[in-house]
């Protein structure tokens, strides 16, 4: 989902992942209500990464990660059984990160402490996720490592990734749908390349566009001329 600021895209990220209710109509998966699923049944399907997370984490990433098997504990249950700490492990290996399994995060970079919340997504071992702007405030060399991580999860893991970003670069490489959100309402939805062109760009942040020519992939850049 692209879109400019206020346009109502990280309250239907909420939405989706049952973190709201909606005023109209409900939201389904698998045909049913969400809240027919259960908070835990829920969180078995759907794992969400917000935006803003805490500043100071005073755990080791191994530690972080295992938080996502919350979902899957018995009531009765104080310790982290074989299964959970094999998800870990798949999470881990998915995300690139082994060798980080010892560090604390609060030593980490931006990339690095993203990935480490991804694979905390990963080892709940949910069929969806949904990510809220995963890319903000990252260089483009972890802004890569992201997308590059976001692909792989959709071919090899079979996951279904639903993202909301302002970088329309990031959403060019890692969609394969894209739905333009203007006020709170669908404006435009398609393919990347049907929607990340000047006309629609335009309409949808009230700015000009054009696109920029160079090699096989043409590039649609915001332009300061009026």
């Amino acid at each position: 989902m692209v879109g400019p600021n206020g346009a109502g895209k990280t309250t239907l990220l909420r939405l989706l992942a049952g973190l709201l209710t909606p005023s109209e109509g409900e939201v389904r998966l698998a045909g049913r209500p969400l809240a027919a699923h259960g908070r835990k049944g829920l969180a078995r399907r759907i794992a969400y990464v917000p935006q803003l997370r805490p500043i100071r984490v005073p755990l080791t990433v191994e530690a972080v990660v295992l938080l996502g098997r919350y979902p899957h504990l018995g009531a009765f249950q104080l310790a982290p059984g074989p299964r959970d700490l094999e998800a870990v492990a798949e999470a881990l290996r998915l995300t690139e990160i082994e060798e980080l399994r010892e560090r604390p995060v609060d030593e980490l970079s931006g990339g690095e402490r993203q990935s480490v919340y991804i694979a905390a997504a990963l080892a709940q071992e949910a069929e969806i996720l949904v990510l809220d702007e995963p890319t903000t405030h990252l260089d483009p060399r972890h802004e890569r490592e992201v997308a590059a991580l976001l692909l792989r999860l959709r071919r090899e893991a079979g996951r279904t990734v639903v993202t909301a970003t302002h970088d329309l670069n990031f959403a060019a490489l890692t969609a394969s749908r894209i739905v333009a959100l203007k006020g709170g309402r669908i404006l435009a939805s398609g393919r990347p390349a049907e929607l990340l062109e000047p006309a629609t760009l335009e309409a949808l942040f009230e700015a000009p566009f054009e696109i920029l020519r160079s090699g096989e992939r043409p590039v649609t850049l915001l332009r300061l001329e009026p």
